[in-house]
């Protein structure tokens, strides 16, 4: 071989060298591409909750822990524990735990109700993973809603009024604004009893105003438990009356409230303690019987009602009081004023606040008032508070001067209390949620039908039922995987919660043509909270193609 011949040789060797390495280089690569894929799609899963997903607890849990199979990214883990009104009651951040795997945040002690745990983190290959669970402690009571409210309801009774104004409703809203107003007048005589140190002007106009007012109330609460009974018997026979009266929360109340009527006319010629007392149980019964006795905690919300109407109490008597010593003797007027405008302002600073602090106790959001005529007559009510604010001011103004209140206002703000009364009046038989009806959701379609009923539709437990047909043409009919999800969709990062659905036999003649039906059905609280939400079908079929329905609606 020449020289030549021997190089050519070594060339190729060094080529085939070349070519041998670059080939399980690129093996190499392609082995670590495909491993590196395949970590890609293991990407982490939930192994376990504590508490567990639709776990009912006799106590309080302290922690709530999420944990997952694999390692979690340290930063951007996000956990939150939602009560029934839909506010974060988990205290501090999320710690890691179970070497990184998994993480947990402390809780203060829970009370009674439903709670919706909302987890979102992500793994560390960067995928982000997001879901919710619910879990119940004790054995909540449902939520207010609008049937709750319903007096109609609390008696035995459906309420088959129309939603127009009807003859028997207006006289049942005019014989409440006229008890209302007999009753704040007559309670807040009693509260300006306290107020001793007055001349004899003041205290026989008192005296008389409280004597005339009495009897007032008297017979408008007979008017009023008259009216409401005719309402809540529909038509039915004394003896439903009776039963009203003797064996219902709301009846009780109403003899709680004669009773109370027939000793006003008598509150003149008792004393000062035998005064606050009519003042204070008469209070109490109304606000037991109004809206708060729906709301939780109870002691709260009646606490706030009560303090709600001895302020509309003593700014509404002093105001109708100022208007009769004007009347009387304009000097005393002035003298009186001056006490009168201390204590109304101090009277709207309470009503204010506490009617702020109730109308959130009562409804999920603001957004509400704008759902019923509950809330159109609050609104109503906070405006031409604000003009009895303005008519305040001027007079106060005019009392500054050393002038005496001129009679126009007086009589303005007096016309602007008799609209606060009536409006009161209205607002006090109106429900402040609206009405929940049950969902029934029905969908057609070439490839699928669904029909979803959840019932009563409301916060907190209802029965799920849900119901698949699909083609019975190539073996097609039976569904490999359903799945219900819902999306609480005015909460931002949360994900879906799962219904956990079991098969059950249906007798309902809802059969298609060459569809064969599939029906699940499930009981719990998995609708936690009011708000929009979401409801997502998603049914895979024996050909492993999925289908997807949704469908949104509102619950209150």
């Amino acid at each position: 071989m020449t020289f030549f011949g021997k190089k050519h040789a070594v060339s190729r060797l060094h080529y085939r060298g070349i070519y041998f390495r670059l080939t399980i280089l690129i093996g190499l690569i392609l082995f670590s591409f495909a491993s590196f894929a395949g970590q890609t799609d293991a990407h982490a899963v939930l192994e376990k909750t504590t508490p567990a997903a639709n776990a009912r607890m006799d106590a309080s849990p302290p922690t709530i822990e999420i944990s997952f199979n694999e390692r979690l990214d340290r930063g951007g883990a996000k956990l939150v524990v939602l009560n029934e009104s839909s506010r974060n009651v988990a205290k501090g951040k999320p710690e890691s735990i179970a070497e990184g795997k998994g993480i947990r945040i402390g809780l203060p002690k829970l009370g009674e109700g439903h709670y919706t745990v909302s987890y979102s983190v992500i793994s560390a290959d960067g995928h982000p993973i997001s879901g919710a669970y619910v879990f119940t402690v004790g054995n909540p009571e449902p939520l207010p809603d609008a049937s709750q409210l319903d007096p109609h309801q609390q008696v035995g009774h459906n309420h088959q009024g129309g939603g127009g104004l009807t003859r028997q409703s207006f006289l049942l809203y005019v014989a409440r604004i006229i008890y209302y107003a007999g009753l704040l007048t007559v309670a807040g005589l009693a509260l300006w009893s306290l107020l001793r140190k007055v001349s004899p002007v003041v205290r026989d106009a008192r005296n008389q105003t409280l004597s005339l007012a009495g009897k007032f109330t008297l017979v408008a609460t007979m008017a009023y438990v008259f009216f409401s009974l005719q309402d809540l018997g529909q038509g039915e026979t004394i003896s439903e009356w009776g039963r009203i009266l003797t064996e219902t929360t709301i009846g009780k109340l109403y003899m709680a409230e004669l009773l109370l009527a027939l000793a006003a006319p008598l509150l003149p010629s008792l004393g000062l303690m035998a005064r606050l007392f009519w003042a204070v149980v008469a209070l109490f019964v109304e606000a037991w019987s109004g809206h708060a006795a729906a709301f939780s905690p109870i002691a709260y919300t009646i606490g706030l009602d009560v303090l709600h109407l001895v302020a509309a109490a003593i700014w509404s008597a002093g105001l109708v009081l100022l208007l009769v010593i004007w009347y009387k003797e304009r000097p005393e007027a002035g003298r009186f004023a001056l006490v009168f405008s201390k204590w109304a302002l101090i009277s709207f600073l309470v009503l204010w606040v506490t009617g702020i602090l109730s109308t959130l106790d009562f409804l999920p959001s603001l957004e509400y008032l704008r759902y019923t005529a509950w809330g159109k007559w609050l609104i109503a009510k906070a405006a031409i508070s604000l003009l009895v604010a303005i008519t305040a001011f001027l007079i106060r103004m005019r009392l500054k001067k050393g002038d005496l209140p001129h009679g126009n206002l007086l009589k303005v703000d007096v016309g602007l209390l008799t609209a606060i009364v009536i409006s009161v009046g209205v607002l006090t038989y109106q429900t402040p949620l609206p009405a929940n009806n049950e969902l029934n959701f029905h969908q057609m379609g070439t490839e699928m039908h669904v029909t979803l009923r959840v019932s009563p539709n409301t916060p907190g437990d209802n029965q799920f039922t849900l119901k698949i047909w699909l083609p019975e043409s190539v073996g097609k009919g039976d569904p490999k995987i359903v799945q219900l999800r819902l999306l609480p969709m005015d909460k931002e990062d949360m994900g879906f919660i799962d219904v956990p659905l079991e098969e059950y036999k249906d007798e309902e003649m809802d059969a298609y043509p060459d569809f064969k039906k599939t029906t699940y059905r499930m009981q719990g609280p998995y609708l936690p909270f009011a708000g929009q939400w979401k409801a997502q079908v998603r049914v895979t079929d024996s050909e492993d193609t999925e289908h997807v329905v949704e469908t949104t609606y509102r619950i209150y």
